[in-house]
């Protein structure tokens, strides 16, 4: 049979990808398709089998919704990212190395494809609340005209916690500075969440988480990478009482009406501390330049090159998804630094909390100053394609 004549070996992320709407996925809304049957072939049908329609194809990948159209609660389907090698690697979702551009001719919005579950569904210990309702993954995918087998399993990449010391307040808000967020407030919106956050003032987190999910356009609207941003910061830095409070505040939020199915579903994984490889990059970068600052030169004098290399990784990022990221991120730095005691020669000390509480356990589920050597690229609309390594 012919969805089985080319099996392609793909890897699959062990982080669970929960329930919620797939009806907008890459950034637009996706309508029920009216096709004559005849017209779509169909991958033969499979005891087991869950159904599944592609969404959306972009140049290295596509979106698979994944379920009934009515879930368990009434949250709908699951979209299950397939990436080739061009795409950027999400945190969950399918790796596929042999995928590429001859496939997915032969794919379009609206074709069925059949998806057999694993015998268990693959899980990374305890989650929050938020990852409780998820589909099971996947350990084949039959399309019409090839078949994904899944070989074996991924761990995804995990920010890591470790102490922010000797932050200076001048080359801090230089980087700042040469950041493009996607809306022009974002860096008073996120600054307002961090300080609430890091108060734990319950009442103006809800405001600050409220004043950001679903800001922008996209499939991952602006205010939605700025509070990922805050909580990968959060456990960076170790501020697990804060991660803690995000994360309670999320819980009773319908994420699949507040905002795409995409961008919830990320920043699900970025409470549980999951980015991607670039993000990951930029905070190291960042990391470098940022503690190294007391003894090293002045912001004024600090190179270019020193920017370059925390920002060159969220310019692949969408139009501008890395930069709203590390905008909700460096507010989480700056809101601590403004906590610190401002005293002669002191520095900034922000190492995580030596011991982990209770919360960190139960987590571990106008103009800005820019630099005018460096262009960044240019892209159609913001978040259309997020998974393409534009």
């Amino acid at each position: 049979m012919r969805s089985r004549s080319v099996v392609l070996p793909a890897t699959a992320s062990l982080l669970p990808v929960p329930r919620i709407d797939a009806a907008r996925v890459g950034g637009a809304e996706h309508s029920p398709i009216a096709r004559d049957p005849a017209e779509v072939r169909r991958p033969p049908a499979e005891v087991g089998a869950i159904p599944a329609e592609v969404v959306h194809v972009f140049a290295a990948g596509l979106y698979l919704a994944v379920g009934d159209s009515e879930g368990p609660r009434g949250t709908g389907r699951c979209p299950l990212p397939i990436m080739g090698p061009g795409a950027l690697v999400l945190p969950f979702g399918l790796s596929v190395p042999q995928l590429d551009s001859t496939h997915l001719a032969t794919l379009r919005a609206g074709t069925i494809a059949r998806v057999i579950p694993a015998v268990s569904p693959m899980r990374l210990g305890s989650h929050p609340p938020i990852f409780e309702d998820h589909v099971p993954s996947p350990r084949w995918i039959g399309f019409p005209d090839f078949a994904l087998r899944i070989v074996r399993t991924h761990r995804p990449l995990r920010v890591k916690t470790q102490p922010w010391n000797g932050l200076d307040s001048m080359t801090l808000a230089a980087l700042a500075g040469h950041l493009r967020p996607g809306l022009s407030d974002l860096g008073s919106r996120a600054g307002d969440l961090a300080s609430a956050l890091l108060d734990e003032d319950v009442a103006d987190t809800e405001a600050g988480v409220r004043a950001l999910i679903g800001a922008g356009p996209g499939s991952t609207p602006s205010g939605d990478d700025a509070l990922s941003g805050i909580a990968l910061a959060l456990r960076s830095t170790g501020r697990n009482p804060p991660l803690d409070l995000l994360s309670r505040t999320l819980e009773p939020i319908d994420l699949a009406q507040a905002t795409p199915a995409l961008s919830a579903a990320l920043i699900r994984a970025a409470v549980a501390g999951h980015c991607l490889p670039e993000v990951a990059a930029a905070i190291e970068a960042a990391h470098r330049l940022l503690t190294a600052s007391a003894n090293g030169p002045a912001a004024a004098e600090t190179p270019p090159i020193e920017y370059a290399a925390v920002l060159s990784p969220l310019d692949r990022i969408g139009h501008s998804s890395g930069h709203d990221l590390f905008t909700g991120f460096l507010a989480v730095l700056t809101a601590l630094t403004r906590r610190r005691p401002s005293r002669p020669g002191a520095s900034h000390s922000l190492s995580p909390p030596r011991s982990p509480t209770a919360a960190m356990i139960r987590i571990r589920g106008g103009d800005d100053p820019r630099t005018p050597t460096r262009t960044p690229p240019q892209h159609s609309s913001k978040g259309t394609h997020p998974c393409h390594a534009h």
